[in-house]
């Protein structure tokens, strides 16, 4: 899968990524949600959006939003410290909510149940 990683902390970014790639995705990284867009915007097609809710600039749901008006069917697997947001985010088209923290095994088994959606 081609996956786009949204999170403001870089040791996060990194983590997921290295994990991702070791099981075969393609990643890319933002490090907040402005450039978040952009990436997904560039005419990149991602398979997956992998987003944090609380990030400097716009939360992920603010980012969900402007990402789900580009494109209606983007798959969007929110990872997040933050439980208050998981029934607003899978109510406005997320198709996963995982709470950090969690073991880097629980990401990856979502990934594979989201390639099959």
């Amino acid at each position: 899968m081609r996956i786009l990683i949204i999170d403001d902390e870089m040791e996060i970014l990194t983590l997921f990524k290295d994990f991702m790639e070791t099981f075969g995705h393609k990643v890319e990284i933002a490090i907040d949600g402005e450039m978040g867009i952009e990436k997904f915007k560039d005419g990149s097609e991602f398979d997956l959006v992998v987003m944090d809710y609380r990030m400097y600039g716009k939360d992920g749901i603010q980012v969900s939003k402007d990402i789900l008006n580009i494109d209606k069917n983007a798959k969007i697997l929110f990872a997040s410290a933050d439980n208050s947001v998981k029934k607003k985010a899978l109510e406005m088209g997320s198709v996963g909510f995982l709470l950090k923290p969690f073991y880097i095994d629980v990401l990856i088994r979502e990934i594979e149940r989201i390639s099959e959606l």
